[in-house]
């Protein structure tokens, strides 16, 4: 195999893992934004809060699971 048939290759899989990266956070994101959406029920006030949770959790870096388990908890207070 030659030199640019690998270089081929490296790129490729390069390129392949970044776009994977980047699609799941795109997904995580989402999740959550549909969890704390569904949460709030239209409650304006309760969706920012809950916003304001999720990104004060996450720049803590708890993990998903556990912040999820926070903002259920944080809106069943609120009610």
């Amino acid at each position: 195999m030659d030199t640019l048939g690998i270089a081929i290759i490296v790129i490729s899989v390069l390129l392949a893992v970044i776009f994977k990266v980047v699609i799941l956070n795109r997904i995580h994101q989402w999740m959550d934004n549909d969890l704390i959406n569904s949460l709030s029920e239209g409650d304006s006030a309760l969706k920012a809060k809950l916003t304001s949770l999720n990104n004060a959790l996450a720049s803590q870096k708890v993990k998903r699971n556990a912040r999820h388990q926070q903002l259920e908890q944080a809106a069943k207070e609120h009610n």
